[in-house]
């Protein structure tokens, strides 16, 4: 990955030498044209505040535009232009593949970290739902009033909802006898 960053300004020398070159055809040269616009260009298909991503996606759509270019022009043009700048095609072949298992490793490595972070997340949620049922639960059956620690949660009435609930599990309070 160093190498790559240390020949970056190579790259930008060869995409300048390249957006002049009368023998490219219109369309790779305005490839080339194109990336450089999309580098310089604050709208980006991954934005640059989301680390490492951000940046490679630009590099790789720099380096494809040049592979582009470069394919479309004689060999021994195409190593004038490379020779030129101080590259070779080995070069630019190496920094393709290394930012492309970059991309796919960063991809992996968040796909498994947002995974993890949903079933934290849902985990969450269930107990949240596991205390509220209970809280339910216990109310219903203190007769509407929150079951309270010290008395620190005033007493909240459910009223005829409370009373339902403690007849569908049938564990309110027994209705007092009636003398017959």
């Amino acid at each position: 990955m160093t190498a790559l960053i240390h020949r970056v300004p190579a790259y930008l020398r060869l995409s300048w030498a390249l957006a002049l070159e009368p023998r490219l055809s219109r369309r790779r040269r305005a490839a080339v044209i194109g990336a450089a616009a999309y580098l310089a260009s604050p709208i980006d298909l991954v934005p640059g505040i989301i680390p490492i991503l951000g940046q490679l996606d630009d590099l790789l759509l720099a380096l494809g535009a040049l592979r582009l270019a470069l394919n479309g022009l004689d060999p021994a043009v195409r190593a004038v232009h490379l020779g030129k700048v101080g590259l070779t095609d080995a070069d630019l072949g190496a920094d393709v593949r290394t930012l492309g298992a970059a991309a796919a490793w960063t991809g992996r490595r968040g796909a498994r970290i947002g995974a993890r972070a949903a079933f934290a997340s849902a985990r969450v949620g269930a107990t949240a739902a596991r205390i509220t049922g209970r809280a339910l639960k216990r109310t219903a059956l203190t007769g509407g009033r929150l079951a309270t620690r010290g008395g620190r949660i005033a007493g909240a009435r459910l009223g005829d909802a409370g009373s339902d609930l403690r007849d569908r599990l049938g564990r309110g309070r027994e209705d007092p006898p009636t003398g017959a």
